[in-house]
């Protein structure tokens, strides 16, 4: 899991659950502040004591199934996968899902952003057809919700684009990448990262696309 995909999972997980909190559930969202804080510094071992304080108290106050309570459980997955223990790190991702889905709804944004973060598990895992299926329907589910000329959804499109190039289909992978360069250069600006490695990521597939001089053109190049 890439260190940008960790970062974005964190500021989502504290922006959401500090959004809005009151005096009430204050004391379980800043151990899951600190908790998801100690993370980045890479103690996990720390964070996964806060974030289990975090999420007890939590269930206390809001109970087991608001929509809140599927932060800390993302939280517990970046950190179970940062102790490399990934069986812990699917669970808490689906447990989240499985909460987000019957508080919000099937086509709720922060369901389609839980979709991203288990896709990007499953990439991490070498399961393409899993990761392809998830970020797949968390990009409709993006669309759906921010419109399809959001920055996220030109992140949704090369996320999509590496799982297909991954796949060798090429051609899908370029028309991806091509779409959130359209998408994220507007936004961020030519020389911001992202937009580099889009141009990057597009320029190594061109290179597997379009075959040699003197070779046969009409060959297949990899898309199914």
């Amino acid at each position: 899991m890439s260190h940008f995909i960790f970062r974005t999972c964190l500021l989502a997980a504290v922006m959401t659950v500090v959004t809005g909190c009151t005096s009430d559930d204050r004391d379980w969202i800043t151990l899951q502040t600190e908790a998801s804080t100690l993370m980045e510094s890479n103690d996990f071992e720390g964070a996964e004591e806060l974030a289990l304080k975090s999420l007890e108290l939590a269930e206390q106050d809001i109970g087991a199934e608001h929509a809140d309570i599927a932060h800390v459980h993302n939280t517990l997955a970046m950190i179970s996968y940062g102790k490399k223990n990934y069986e812990e790190t699917e669970a808490h991702h689906r447990r989240a899902l499985s909460i987000q889905e019957l508080a919000l709804g099937k086509e709720s944004l922060e369901v389609g952003r839980t979709l991203t973060y288990l896709g990007d598990f499953f990439l991490s895992q070498k399961k393409l057809d899993d990761a392809v299926e998830l970020h797949e329907r968390a990009h409709g589910i993006l669309v759906t919700s921010i419109g399809d000329q959001h920055p996220d959804i030109g992140r949704s499109l090369n996320n999509l684009a590496r799982l297909y190039a991954a796949q060798n289909r090429f051609r899908e992978a370029a028309d991806h990448h091509t779409q959130a360069l359209a998408i994220l250069e507007p936004a961020l600006g030519v020389d911001d990262p992202e937009v580099k490695m889009v141009i990057e990521n597009l320029t190594a597939l061109y290179s597997d696309i379009v075959p040699p001089e003197g070779t046969d053109a009409s060959a297949p190049t990899g898309t199914p």
